[in-house]
């Protein structure tokens, strides 16, 4: 048999091969050569699997699935298919420096591996217009938290983005598998299943680079991201106090109102959502936020 790489990159496709081929590429250029792909596709109807198979890598492996899957079976399956010592994520339409796996088990080679449950990194946001900042961006020129981060997980949203982590098979095998009910929060509750139990560590430097577009599965449901996010911070309600939680609450119920009061004919039932249970000071600082990025800075709004 042969021996199991030390990195398994899991991308789960649907329907995504406009962007895709750009994926592969930055991953087949990655200095660190020690990894497999597992890539999951959940019955793509384009050209995926002809791009996937096209490439010729023998570390490619491509799996199919027998039904149309949620995000989080399709992450939970294909994770099972990994035989790596550590999963990284890479979707299909974002793309990693040539040295993001070198830099971040550079990063772990600097500390007990044992009690590290995720390497993520610094990841820039792109778009068709250009530049578009920081993902993470009310980190922009400060260090990103490491250690135990998951009250700041808990309190700030999902700091860690997808497309830098990098989590250990231990601490996947401890928390289990992601709920099934997670359609598209899948990512927030995996990492912060594991920061409750292990330390994390980030790499400082940009590493990676996410794509915004109108077609992204976090763009086209929104809604149904703010509310799956209020459920992770609820399952993890034991690590706040009250004062937290109930903050946590109504900036939940904000955002899950403005985007109720965008959707045709729900304008009304969403400010009174936002009225009844949200923030009025977290919206309006959101609206500032928003006129800032957009008019002043001339970058898409942030969702």
């Amino acid at each position: 048999m042969s021996r199991a790489p030390f990195v398994s990159v899991v991308m789960n496709g649907f329907n995504s091969a406009a962007y895709l081929q750009e994926a592969l590429d930055s991953l087949v250029a990655q200095s660190f050569a020690d990894w497999e792909l597992i890539f999951w596709d959940n019955q793509s109807e384009d050209q995926s699997e002809s791009i996937v198979r096209g490439v010729g890598d023998a570390r490619f492996h491509f799996y199919c699935a027998s039904r149309r899957m949620s995000l989080a079976e399709g992450r939970n399956e294909a994770i099972t298919r990994a035989s790596g010592r550590w999963i990284a994520f890479l979707d299909c339409d974002d793309r990693w420096f040539p040295d993001k796996l070198a830099r971040q088990i550079e990063r772990l080679g600097r500390h007990c591996a044992g009690s590290v449950g995720i390497v993520y990194a610094r990841t820039l946001s792109f778009s068709a217009h250009g530049a578009e900042g920081e993902t993470t961006y009310r980190y922009a020129g400060r260090l990103l938290p490491e250690g135990k981060i998951v009250r700041q997980l808990l309190l700030e949203g999902n700091i860690v983005p997808i497309v830098s982590a990098m989590v250990s098979r231990e601490a996947v095998d401890t928390v289990g598998p992601i709920p099934s009910e997670f359609t598209f929060a899948e990512d927030y509750f995996l990492f912060t299943a594991i920061a409750e139990r292990f330390q994390v560590l980030c790499v400082q430097e940009p590493c990676c680079e996410y794509r915004v577009h109108p077609d992204s599965a976090t763009a086209r449901n929104r809604l149904t991201s703010h509310r799956e996010a209020l459920a992770v911070v609820e399952r993890f309600a034991h690590l706040l106090t009250p004062d937290e939680l109930r903050s946590r609450r109504a900036v939940y119920a904000t955002l899950i109102g403005v985007e109720m009061a965008r959707s045709g004919g729900k304008f009304l039932a969403g400010i009174r959502h936002i009225l009844r249970q949200g923030s009025i000071r977290f919206l309006l600082q959101g609206l500032a936020r928003t006129f800032v990025r957009h008019w002043v800075l001339r970058r898409q709004p942030y969702s």
